[in-house]
């Protein structure tokens, strides 16, 4: 699914003073991936180039200096490729320019016609060539900080949304702890996954039934959950359960704390080692849900208001 919407970028050809906003795109972009700029956009005659980068390639013989023409083409708005006839006399411009290669810089992909023509040149004359397209493009953006940074300056709408539906934990803390798996140590929270289940038992207090919660685990799911389930039921202990990652929702999480506070204001009872588990657990979840809910978190939440709490649900 595209995740950068390349119309945030302003048309190339209305003279709004942001025509110019595509090759400025290209130029930062390609300096993020390593290029030099020897000519940046201007305005006016460009003799069909738009930019021209310098690749430095470093290898056991020493260094080689690849100098690209850049042709920029934004026809997102339209939805229409790049075709041929957008890239007349492609040979003859990069010659031109004194460079050895070309580069077409699209916010859209291709045509047949145009990457025909282009391999031909490549094979009969020599010409070395790349193609960035909108996939292309977007790959390299949102696969690094420096990208990502970049792609908030031009598609700022497309990474607010991105960024609500893929969720990173907030920097809350000088020394990273996490969650491992109390069977195998796998940890649990890069993504969040696994179990999380509590043993308690029902005691007398005044004449009155409490509940009283003595242990606590965290694990991953199937064999390693059974293991430490047979502990519980081996110190004749009940037990119930909440999915790790339904406890990274954001309301999910509040939900859960807020039935901590209930539990204690009615009664119910906590052994010292669930108190201090219980803590760490709070405490490591935190920076999973500081943030807004992503659409599947918003459904998962309904599906949870239905389930009774000891057997996933929701307090």
């Amino acid at each position: 699914m595209t995740v950068l919407d390349f119309k945030e970028i302003p048309r190339a050809n209305q003279s709004n003073g942001e025509q110019d906003a595509f090759e400025l795109f290209a130029r930062d972009f390609l300096l993020m991936a390593g290029y030099s700029i020897k000519r940046g956009p201007d305005r006016g005659q460009d003799a069909g180039r738009d930019l021209i980068a310098v690749e430095t390639r470093k290898g056991v013989g020493g260094e080689t200096i690849v100098r690209w023409l850049v042709s920029c083409k934004h026809k997102a708005h339209s939805g229409n490729s790049t075709v041929l006839s957008d890239e007349p006399d492609i040979l003859e411009r990069v010659q031109s320019h004194d460079c050895c290669g070309f580069i077409g810089f699209y916010s859209t992909l291709p045509a047949s016609s145009l990457t025909n023509r282009l391999k031909g040149l490549e094979e009969n004359r020599g010409l070395h060539y790349q193609i960035f397209d909108r996939a292309s493009i977007e790959s390299q953006l949102l696969s690094s900080l420096e990208g990502l940074t970049l792609a908030e300056r031009y598609f700022p709408n497309s990474i607010k949304t991105w960024r609500r539906e893929n969720p990173q934990p907030a920097n809350l803390f000088e020394i990273d702890e996490t969650l491992t798996c109390e069977a195998c140590g796998k940890p649990l929270l890069e993504p969040p996954e696994g179990i999380v289940g509590f043993g308690f038992n029902f005691i007398q207090v005044n004449g009155q039934t409490r509940e009283r919660y003595e242990d606590i685990y965290w694990c991953c799911r199937g064999a390693c959950d059974r293991e430490l389930r047979r502990r519980f039921r081996s110190q004749n202990l009940m037990d119930g359960w909440r999915d790790l990652s339904d406890l990274c929702i954001p309301s999910a999480y509040l939900k859960f704390t807020n039935s901590i506070i209930f539990q204690l204001q009615t009664g119910t009872q906590y052994s010292e080692q669930y108190h201090k588990k219980l803590e760490h657990l709070v405490i490591q979840l935190f920076p999973h849900i500081s943030r807004e809910l992503t659409s599947r978190e918003r459904e998962k939440i309904e599906e949870l208001d239905g389930l009774d709490v000891l057997f996933g649900g929701l307090f």
